[in-house]
């Protein structure tokens, strides 16, 4: 009875050790930049985006990032503040018919790898990019740390072309400025803690 005893004690404490060290937590994006930049026959053009919101389900393991699931990244695609002003906002608004496609969407599909160095996060993942209602699999890699505030910081850059999306460049000046296809996505997210979803 007694070495019953001992065996039950020992697998619960075993159990509770597990579920302290490897902890999923749900992280609601705090603040964000978000920086569209691209390029014309006349000179290069960037737009910020104002309006950002998403989420994503961490797992830490002692300590560590281990893991990522349930990305969900939503922005406003009418919110994008351009470097030529509102007739380049006017522009970009109409190329993504954000009337009928107000948001722009990347939902993870798997976490490729993460690796750690020195207390940076390198996080590689593919995924869905939503554009104009086109989705495409895009892969988009990450550096990423945990801040002493208990927020993790993310950052990183990927190139996009519209017309993978069925967009078309936007245009000005009656046809003589015309736009790149190719456009740069450079974001920076700082994602806070909310509620624990439990252990794994």
């Amino acid at each position: 009875m007694r070495t019953k005893a001992i065996i039950k004690s020992i697998v619960l404490i075993l159990i509770l050790s597990a579920s302290v060290d490897a902890q999923v937590t749900q992280y609601d994006v705090k603040s964000h930049s978000l920086k569209v930049e691209g390029t014309s026959n006349l000179h290069d053009w960037y737009a910020d985006v104002e309006s950002l919101k998403g989420s994503v389900k961490i797992k830490v393991d002692n300590g560590k990032i281990t893991g990522l699931e349930g990305l969900s990244i939503i922005v406003d695609a009418r919110s994008f503040k351009a470097s030529r002003g509102n007739i380049m906002n006017s522009k970009i608004n109409d190329a993504l018919d954000t009337k009928s496609h107000p948001e722009i969407r990347y939902e993870l599909g798997r976490v490729n790898s993460i690796t750690e160095e020195g207390g940076v996060y390198t996080i590689s993942t593919t995924g869905q990019l939503i554009v104009s209602g086109v989705a495409r699999t895009v892969s988009v890699n990450a550096s990423g740390r945990m801040k002493p505030d208990g927020t993790i910081e993310l950052s990183g850059s990927t190139a996009v072309k519209m017309s993978d999306h069925e967009v078309s460049p936007p245009t000005a000046m009656f046809g003589a400025l015309t736009t790149g296809d190719e456009v740069t996505l450079k974001y920076s997210v700082v994602l806070q803690p909310g509620i624990v979803t439990g252990s794994k």
